[in-house]
This record gives C-alpha cells, structure tokens and sequence, in this order.
C-alpha cells in the first residue's frame, strides 16, 4: 500500500500522473478532513491537466470514475460545506447538471438534500424544487423525504406537502417517522390527527415490537451457549418493558433452568406471576403447559390452568389446553372431566367437535367419545365451509381406533371434497392408512 511519504515522492516525479494524485488528495483529506486546503489544491490540478477526465481512473466506494469526475465532485463538497459566504451549493449543482450518469450523481444529491434542509433563507424557493427534484430521482430511497420533512419543519413552510412526505417514508425508524407526521401535523395545527399518528397505542406497539427483538437476541445466543451475559441482560430488560407478558418470562424461566438456576427460573416465572390483579387466560395456559413439560411447579402449574378455565369456560381451545397440561401431569381423569363426553354433548359446531376429536385421536385415550364427536362434526358439514378438514378428522379417529377400512372411506371423501389447499397432505393421510391395511392384510 502506498503511504502518504511514498505517494509524494511520487507526484513530484509525475506531476501529471492526475491517478496519483487522487491517491495523495484523498490521503491529504483523510488526514485532515477539516482543513482540507492541500486536497483541493490537488483536485484544481487534475481539473486543470485533465479537464476531459480522459487521462486516469479512481475508485469511489466499488466503482471507477475518472479522476476529474471525483476531482470536481470533492471540490463541490468543499465549497458546499465550506465556512461563512464561502459556501454555496452552485459546484455541485453545476456537477449534476455536467455529469447525470455518473456513479457519484447520487452522493451529490444527497449532499445538497441535506444542506437545503437547513439552508438559510435565501435558499427558500430553490430548497423546496431542489428537493422534489431529489425525491422524483430517488423515489424508493427514504432519506431524500426524510431532507424535505426536516425542511418543513424547521422553517414552518409546505407543512401538508411535508405530511405527503412523511407518508412515504414507512421504511425507515417508525418510532422517527412517527415523530416528524406528529411534530407536521401540530405546526398545521391538527393535534387530533398527531395524536392519532403518535398515540400511546402506537408507543405501546413500539415497546413490544423491541422487546421480541431484544428476547430474540438472547434465545440466539443462549442456543448457541455463547454471549450469555449480554443474552440474560436482554432477556431481563424484555421482562422490564413487558412484564406480564408470559412468553418473555416462559423464555427467562427455561434459560435458567437450563443453566441449573431453578430458583431464578421461579422467580421470573413463578407463583407470583399468577397472582397479578388481572390474569389473562392465555398467559396463565402458557405459565400452566410449561411447568407441566417441565415436570416441576405442578401445583402452581394446576391452580393457573383452573383460573384460565373460570375465564374462559366456553372457550374449546381453553378446554383442549387444559386437558393437555393435565395428561402430562397424568391426570387423565381431570382432562376427561374437563373436556370430555359432557363437553360433546352440548357442543354443535363442527370444528370444535373436530378438534375434539384429533385431540383425542392424537392421545389415543377417550377414542368412543372422540369417534361420536367426529361422526357429529360430519352431519354439520354444511356449516363449516373446509369440509374436508371435517372428514379428515373423522379418519385420523377411526386410524387411531384401529378401524381401518371406514378411516380409507373417511381419507377418501376428505380428498373427493378437497379444493386443492391440502391435497398433498390428504395423499400422504391415504396412503398412511393403505399401508397400514397392508401390513394388517399380510399378518
């Protein structure tokens, strides 16, 4: 690599070698970013030996431009940044105008977006064309809205033009975006309509949406079993932001338990969690079916999958959860109680008795009732508008009981009334249940 002492050597001996001396203006602005004097001094000599840029090349990030190109370009940015009356932006406008494919044409346009959006006074008129000249160039690119909002706003000017703008800027920060419509639409003088844009709800959304991604960052780590202060100091401060949220504190209590640490897993995730003023049936069904996975807390586990129950009594999901969290507690007769023949019989919508019945067929337990439930749902077809969901439950239930032949008709008429959403799938069922014909053919 050429250092700063070799490349001046360099150009003394090839005054007009304009390749090299871009290689040693761009080191004079790399040492020096603010004073940069002996760069320019440098790119007005490349201009002045090559004014056609036909005589060297240099790189720009990725790409090769010729030497002049860059030369009038990082002269432009001088004399736009530059101090007092000294500055304008008339170079680099000159430098679009002289240059309209080049490869820097977008670093130039976002240079002067940035100094016409807070260019002073006299700038007002050409800042705002400037800049819906900038937006129509780059209608995809965020920043260039970003330049003409900020311009709005400062100097109080083509506010519902600003909110147009803020509009299209979705992709960017939404907590930043938010921010700007909010501040355009008080200075239109509409707080109705910014707090409709920056409302608590919004806010809310905001604080939820970084604690997902601050728990998917420790669940990262902690499964690469790396990084795991930094994971568990992210993990806790999702717990801070959503404190009642069970998946956050389900994630904690499994991390600690994993490392050995039951009591801090408790502690996140224990007792005390159920006990809040206001309990929500499906946090207290999460809380219930991980301790009972777990083996452990069973009686804190038992007593939340009860209060979800009194909450939720009507509700077929609740039920189903509960008769899981107590067949792993080997309760068998407490989920049968809960969500059994009593349920069915004053049950009469199809897909709940169809769920009821794969639950059953799944556990391979209950299976007369599970059967009843799934005949039921058949009869009610008309109501429920994917019926071959229906008779394909009502195989699934006749495969675990054994019943082979009427579980192939039941596989048969799912897949005669499938509209092409599983048709895969309902292959796959038939032909489960052909081969298991076949091995019963040939015992």
């Amino acid at each position: 690599m050429d250092t700063f002492k070799v490349l001046s050597e360099k150009s003394l001996e090839n005054p007009k070698d304009v390749s090299l001396l871009a290689k040693l203006a761009k080191k004079y602005s790399d040492r020096d970013p603010i004073n940069t004097e002996k760069a320019n001094a440098l790119y007005k000599q490349i201009v002045a030996i090559d004014p056609d840029g036909k005589m060297g090349m240099t790189e720009y990030g990725k790409d090769q431009v010729s030497c002049t190109e860059y030369a009038e370009f990082s002269l432009g940015q001088a004399v736009l940044y530059a101090r007092g009356t000294q500055r304008s932006p008339e170079p680099l406008k000159a430098f679009i105008k002289k240059y309209p494919a080049s490869k820097i044409l977008k670093s130039a346009y976002m240079s002067l977006s940035s100094f016409y959006a807070y260019a002073p006074g006299p700038y007002k008129e050409e800042a705002f064309k400037f800049l819906e000249e900038a937006v129509a160039k780059y209608p995809d690119d965020p920043y260039f809205r970003l330049y003409y909002v900020s311009r709005s706003m400062n100097n109080k000017e083509n506010i519902d033009r600003g909110i147009e703008m803020a509009e299209g800027m979705r992709s960017m920060n939404q907590a930043s975006i938010a921010d700007y419509r909010a501040r355009l639409y008080q200075l239109k003088g509409d707080l109705s309509q910014a707090e409709a844009v920056y409302s608590q709800e919004f806010m809310d959304g905001q604080v939820t949406s970084l604690a997902y991604a601050l728990s998917s960052y420790a669940s990262f780590w902690m499964g690469q079993k790396k990084n795991l202060d930094s994971a568990e100091k992210m993990m806790q401060t999702a717990i801070l932001l959503e404190p009642d949220n069970a998946y956050f504190r389900q994630s904690a209590a499994g991390f600690y338990l994993q490392a050995g640490k039951t009591d801090k897993a408790l502690e996140v995730f224990g007792p005390e969690f159920i006990k809040t003023p206001k309990p929500n049936a499906s946090a207290l069904m999460t809380y219930a079916r991980f301790w009972a996975s777990k083996k452990q807390n069973m009686e804190s586990a038992a007593t939340a999958m009860e209060t979800a129950l009194k909450l939720s009594p009507e509700d077929a999901y609740v039920r189903q959860s509960a008769a899981q969290v107590f067949i792993m507690m080997e309760k068998q007769d407490k989920a049968i109680e809960i969500y059994g023949p009593a349920y069915i019989k004053i049950q009469d919508n199809p897909l709940a008795l169809s769920g009821y019945g794969r639950f059953w067929a799944g556990q391979k337990k209950n299976l007369d009732s599970a059967l009843e439930a799934a005949k039921k749902a058949t009869t009610l077809a008309d109501q429920s508008p994917n019926q071959s969901y229906l008779w394909d439950s009502l195989a699934g239930v006749y495969l675990a009981a054994g019943k082979l032949e009427e579980a192939l008709k039941a596989e048969e008429k799912a897949l005669a009334l499938d509209e092409g959403f599983s048709t895969e799938f309902y292959q796959t069922q038939l032909k489960k249940i052909k081969d298991e014909i076949e091995k019963k053919t040939k015992k």
